[in-house]
């Protein structure tokens, strides 16, 4: 198999990876804000009453809807590349120089914004089972019992901790996907750029022949 046969079909590879990862941030995290009446648990606090019911800080929202956009975006990125390179490798083709130089700067954005998501995840979800472990032993044991109130009715804790955990599982996995496409996408350009290299070095030769009267470059 040639190089650039097997660097695209490792790109429809990771871009199909990324498409599934970008929703297991995304649907979970939905469903979360859903039980949780709208309120972003990320970097949320709070204080246990004697009753036992929890009284939360909430924290901005702006941290649940930059990672669900981000993964929305992802999705939509991916499906595109995934469809667009299944079309490369079908008809035999690859993408040109400039394509590759935009797939590759669409690829460091995406890892740039995916890792400010994974470290929001990551740092809101641990401050939120701060403030949980304050009455039960650890943020698993929290799931179910933990006991909210809030104007729109009662929050439900049921499944928080295996949707954060879904998520921060699926936007480190996501990262990393990234970082993998980012080198894809870096090497081809690469091999394009050595290629061009090439092309112009002969050409130059070949005027240089013809400068000295040579037509033919095996005289």
């Amino acid at each position: 198999m040639a190089v650039g046969n097997f660097l695209l079909l490792t790109q429809i590879a990771g871009y199909a990876a990324s498409t599934i990862l970008s929703l297991c941030v995304l649907i979970p995290l939905i469903v979360n804000l859903r039980d949780m009446k709208g309120n972003c648990l990320l970097y949320t606090s709070g204080i246990f009453l004697d009753t036992g019911d929890f009284v939360p800080k909430w924290a901005s929202s702006g941290y649940c809807t930059y990672t669900t956009v981000l993964s929305c975006q992802l999705n939509l990125v991916s499906l595109i590349q995934l469809t667009r390179m299944s079309y490369f490798l079908r008809r035999g083709v690859d993408s040109s120089f400039i394509s590759a130089f935009w797939d590759t700067i669409v690829a460091l954005l995406s890892v740039i914004f995916t890792i400010l998501a994974a470290i929001f995840v990551t740092g809101g979800f641990s401050k939120w089972c701060r403030a949980v472990t304050q009455r039960f032993s650890s943020c698993e044991a929290g799931q179910g019992i933990l006991s909210i109130s809030s104007p729109d009715g009662v929050i439900n804790t049921s499944n928080f901790s295996i949707q954060m955990g879904t998520v921060q599982f699926g936007i480190w996995t996501l990262f990393v996907t990234w970082v993998l496409l980012l080198v894809l996408a870096g090497r081809k350009l690469f091999i394009y750029h050595e290629r061009e290299n090439l092309i112009v070095s002969m050409s130059r030769d070949r005027r240089r022949y013809a400068a000295h009267g040579y037509n033919n470059l095996d005289k």
